[in-house]
């Protein structure tokens, strides 16, 4: 946090006060317009998983509760997908054909966000015009998915909230925009994010 703030200063900036991550996220879906609420911030970042739990009163946030698992993140989904992927290619990639692997399966899991099959091509892998479907890409990050919720679960309890106690829910972060992740959540935190 200290370094933080030095980067500010030297940057020519007046450093008034740091937020902490879920914070920041309420303050940018407005969530401190209102006068008071209870919201859960779902965090499903390239690296990590974090889950908030905030109170908002008189337009001040209090943290209530925070978990997460420091070792789940989009880029999990990511190799997941470059996993389907190789399964459809060849089974022992060069270091070059991995990295493409990899450019293609993120962009996968992206476009499969709204579509339900695609068809993909990794010319460098041997992989020319692959159907992968949306529901291949689901049952293989369910397991992911799933211990997002256990996070949820424990972060809840730790605020001694119910899920229909929350006001709203938020989800911040690429992997977010995955229709299978929407569809987890909303009965997990009992509100439609």
């Amino acid at each position: 946090r200290q370094a933080t703030r030095d980067a500010g200063r030297i940057a020519g900036l007046k450093v008034y006060r740091l937020l902490a991550e879920p914070t920041a996220a309420a303050l940018a879906y407005g969530l401190d317009r209102g006068e008071h609420g209870l919201f859960a911030i779902y965090d499903l970042g390239g690296g990590t998983f974090d889950i908030s739990v905030l109170r908002l009163h008189a337009g001040v946030f209090q943290v209530l509760a925070t978990g997460g698992d420091s070792a789940l993140g989009g880029d999990d989904f990511d190799r997941l997908a470059a996993d389907l992927l190789a399964r459809a290619g060849i089974t022992h990639p060069s270091a070059a054909q991995h990295d493409a692997t990899r450019l293609a399966a993120r962009a996968l899991k992206e476009r499969l966000s709204s579509l339900p099959e695609d068809l993909v091509s990794v010319p460098a892998i041997g992989l020319e015009r692959a159907p992968v479907t949306r529901a291949q890409f689901e049952a293989l990050i369910d397991p992911l998915a799933q211990r997002t919720l256990r996070a949820c679960k424990q972060a809840l309890k730790d605020a001694g909230v119910r899920p229909a106690e929350l006001d709203g829910v938020v989800l911040v972060g690429g992997s977010t925009r995955g229709p299978r992740i929407r569809q987890l959540v909303e009965p997990a935190l009992g509100r439609p994010p």
